[in-house]
């Protein structure tokens, strides 16, 4: 069989699925171009182009080539339609999402490649401004909370930008373009909804991104770190850029790491304590260094390793412990570790001091992304602290906040 070539002018090529209901029409008008010469016994393609317009409206371009009489069909095109008003698609919406659709856009850009049977296609989607409507009542509507991965895919201009790759045997009886493109639409839902993180490290460079999902803290601290910081900038980032979702924030300990961490912290801070003692007497008797440092650091007195058995043995000294005695009674010395160790041992860590450490953990990320992140207070919801290991499903340390969005 032998096509010498196939031109079009002002064609119109008509559309309609009766499968969904109410019924779903796409009409191509003012189609031109052209289909040059195609043989069943030369197996070279055809050049087709053609150009024209969705419901003479959004302009629709195809171009590639094609062989539709060899022995297995050769595809391989790229086709697109720019400024698709999506109320078209309501019968799509209503019945596999559950709500219509008032209002958007939708530009499609395609590439689909078939050969010896078998399918690979990249389909670029930008929808602009996708609103929905009120849910209907639909048994083939997905489960899934579709509102919240819109949300979670929408940026702050109310743009979604997927790329959605399809491939397949056509030779597979089961095999169906449109179920695998439905498929692969669900799936990316399903993926915004169980790995938000993922979805705003991708955006966002943040790594995997399910890391993302959590900040971690020394044991026993809730201090945050600088790679803390950068995990919280990151989360501002894609929170700000998402508007209508919101973030719920709920602290964490593990009673066997930070029981011992907090009974460090303990001893850390009234070492560090000590120090600013000394160095307030030093600048009250006119030390002018002293007083300079205390003046430098304030609070936030640092303690160098080779000052820290210094300011330790001052610590132990005062401390109220049962301390080891020589033959005269008096309280023996120590090495640095024997004297930590006893101070350690001393230490008052409660259930209660425990819970507070989560509670200011989740504190102290929530104003982070309030300060430093830019994120409205209205937006940021402090819950119910967790209070052991349990739960964990990543690599993470246990010692830490746990992030959770909704819309």
């Amino acid at each position: 069989m032998l096509i010498g070539g196939v031109s079009v002018d002002k064609g119109n090529i008509n559309f309609s699925d009766f499968f969904v209901k109410p019924n779903y029409s796409a009409n191509l008008t003012g189609m031109k171009g052209s289909v040059s010469k195609v043989s069943s016994g030369d197996p070279t393609p055809a050049d087709l182009v053609l150009n024209g317009r969705l419901d003479d409206d959004a302009p629709v371009s195809i171009s590639g080539k094609i062989n539709p009489l060899g022995e297995q069909l050769y595809l391989d095109i790229a086709a697109k339609a720019s400024g698709v008003e999506l109320t078209r698609l309501t019968p799509y919406a209503a019945k596999y999402a559950g709500y219509p659709i008032t209002k958007g856009k939708l530009t499609v850009d395609v590439a689909y490649k078939i050969d010896h049977g078998k399918l690979d296609a990249s389909n670029h989607l930008y929808l602009d401004q996708l609103t929905f409507g009120d849910k209907v009542d639909s048994p083939d509507a997905t489960k899934l909370p579709v509102l919240l991965a819109v949300s979670l895919l929408k940026d702050r201009h109310g743009v979604i930008d997927v790329n959605l790759p399809v491939s397949g045997s056509l030779s597979d009886p089961e095999f169906s373009i449109g179920g695998v493109i439905v498929r692969v639409i669900v799936n990316l839902l399903a993926k915004a909804i169980t790995s938000p993180f993922a979805l705003i490290g991708s955006a966002f460079g943040g790594g995997s991104g399910e890391e993302l999902g959590y900040v971690e803290f020394a044991p026993g601290t809730s201090t945050l770190t600088p790679a803390a910081k950068e995990k919280i900038a990151t989360v501002a980032k894609a929170l700000n850029d998402r508007p209508s979702l919101k973030l719920e924030i709920s602290g964490r300990i593990d009673p066997a790491t930070d029981e011992a961490g907090a009974r460090r912290a303990w001893l850390d801070a009234r070492v560090a304590e000590q120090k600013r003692r000394d160095l307030r007497k030093s600048a009250q008797e006119g030390d002018e260094a002293s007083d300079s440092e205390a003046g430098e650091q304030g609070a936030d007195v640092k303690v160098s390793k080779q000052e820290y058995p210094k300011y330790l043995e001052e610590v132990y000294k005062r401390a109220s412990v049962k301390k080891p005695r020589n033959f005269i009674g008096m309280a023996k010395s120590l090495p640095p570790e024997e004297m930590e160790r006893l101070l350690m041992a001393n230490a008052e860590v409660s259930e209660t001091d425990l819970r507070h450490l989560a509670d200011q953990r989740a504190l102290v990320v929530k104003q982070s992304l309030e300060r430093d992140g830019k994120v409205p207070e209205d937006r940021l919801f402090l819950t119910a602290p967790h209070l052991n290991a349990e739960g964990i499903k990543d690599k993470g340390a246990p010692n830490r906040v746990d992030f959770s969005v909704r819309q």
